[in-house]
């Protein structure tokens, strides 16, 4: 970045505050107001993207690709009853205080800085503030219209999260209490209610088609770590699927390869990870490792028994630790650089699974080969004319796609909220105990940290926060 941009929290006083020029005089003159669209662009790649941080990193150990490692003890340091098993315990068992405490008992949830929702909002500030200048910004309208659509598709990006997190899923009920809806960078400290599920899709919904309608007719950038075209029709079609809007899925993920995106065929890979803009399947890279623990909480042998053994996501998803045989994710890079993408295979899975839904089968299974051949050693092409079997197969490739990457709890919640369990031992010696998440548990929508609920009298509780502590059996 050429310039150290003013805080964005400084910007958005500024921009609504008279008293505006004193405090830009006493600015250091290191510091500069964005004038272009050049300018609002790279505001908003610090103030409006995600960084090198996950706030849903919790998610990891809430749905069923994951275990507790109970088999052996490391060294002298017992994986049961460790620091690290205990602390996430809350998440992994899925209590009501999960979002003001931790297993340790240290209170987690107090300032409302350190919240995931605080997160996305924050961010969500950044691409208002953004949105609400750049007309007024020096450069062409295409400069403009870029900065626009990224904007656009991030703020549509973020509440696509919290919705997901603190609201019903839509297909369950999208009249009930989402979140809150701010778009606009005027601050104010008047308490904000609730949207519902659905007045929250409609806004992504419509700014995702009109940040496309903007960046469409603009050249396609590539590995530049700023959202694209493909990428945006991408999160389209995943925010169709989620309506059950199944031809408009289809259609947004027909754009993606219409505008370039390709599947790779990865049986030949070297490289030892493929979320990196190596691989030529990812559009967009993002945020950092959603993945919070690699060697207590631990790929689950269920999942693990699911994939084909010449699968080679085997080898570029997972490994084992030399003498303890412990399974491991390393589906990430252990650097500093961003670790989450969107990418052409989802375009894939997302179309697949609503050809399924029209009662395109055919289509659905050439879209399902496809994938497996270019994850699979020696596959053969599969043919499954039954609907529901081809619904599942279509839902088992996606899981094995995109696990742990914060994926699978977002889908168990629009697959009808299933039941699910894990176990867990609290200390060597005592009984392995198992704890269940119910079908349709209200634990499947996230309570709000209290201290949300005490700075915004209108935040409206989730059920979830008041639920008896969840025993295991």
């Amino acid at each position: 970045m050429k310039y150290r941009f003013l805080n964005i929290f400084a910007i958005l006083g500024c921009l609504t505050m008279s008293s505006c020029s004193k405090f830009l005089e006493e600015q250091s003159q290191s510091e500069v107001i964005p004038k272009t669209a050049i300018d609002y662009r790279e505001l908003l790649m610090g103030s409006g993207y995600l960084g090198q941080t996950e706030p849903t990193s919790f998610l990891y150990f809430m749905d069923d690709d994951v275990d507790l490692f109970l088999e052996y003890a490391d060294g002298n340091a017992s994986i049961v009853g460790s620091d690290d098993a205990v602390r996430n315990f809350l998440y992994y068992t899925w209590q009501p205080r999960l979002a003001d405490v931790d297993g340790l008992g240290n209170i987690t949830g107090e300032d409302p800085a350190s919240t995931a929702y605080y997160a996305f909002y924050e961010k969500i500030m950044g691409c208002n503030a953004v949105l609400d200048n750049i007309n007024s910004s020096i450069g062409t309208e295409d400069e403009k219209n870029r900065v626009k659509a990224e904007a656009l598709a991030m703020r549509s990006f973020y509440y696509f999260r919290l919705v997901n997190l603190y609201g019903m899923p839509y297909n369950s009920d999208p009249t009930a209490p989402g979140v809150p809806l701010k778009l606009n960078s005027g601050i104010d400290n008047l308490p904000m209610k609730r949207n519902t599920v659905k007045e929250v899709y409609d806004v992504i919904v419509r700014d995702l088609n009109l940040a496309a309608d903007l960046m469409d007719p603009l050249p396609i950038a590539r590995r530049d770590y700023h959202i694209n075209q493909p990428a945006i029709h991408i999160l389209l079609s995943r925010v169709y699927l989620y309506m059950e809007r199944w031809e408009d899925c289809i259609k947004e993920a027909d754009k993606v390869f219409q505008q370039g995106g390709v599947i790779t065929d990865m049986t030949g890979y070297t490289t030892g990870y493929w979320i990196t803009y190596t691989n030529p399947e990812v559009e967009w890279m993002f945020g950092g490792n959603p993945q919070a623990n690699q060697s207590t909480y631990i790929p689950s042998a269920d999942f693990r028994g699911t994939f084909d053994p010449q699968d080679v996501r085997l080898n570029y998803g997972f490994s084992i630790l030399p003498q303890t045989f412990t399974p491991l994710v390393t589906k990430y890079t252990q650097s500093d650089e961003l670790s989450q993408s969107i990418r052409s295979s989802e375009a894939l899975l997302n179309r697949a699974e609503a050809y399924v839904q029209v009662d395109e089968l055919e289509k659905a299974m050439t879209d399902l080969n496809q994938l497996r051949s270019h994850r699979i050693i020696g596959y053969s092409n599969e043919s499954i004319s039954e609907k529901n079997t081809l619904l599942q197969a279509v839902r088992d490739e996606r899981r094995k796609e995109f696990c742990y990457e914060g994926f699978r709890w977002f889908d168990l919640r629009r697959y009808g909220m299933p039941s699910i369990s894990h176990r867990y031992q609290h200390q060597l010696g005592e009984a392995v105990l198992h704890y269940v998440l119910k079908a349709k548990d209200p634990m499947y929508v996230l309570p709000f940290p209290n201290s949300l609920i005490l700075r915004n009298t209108e935040l409206e509780q989730n059920p979830s926060a008041n639920i008896p502590e969840r025993i295991g059996e």
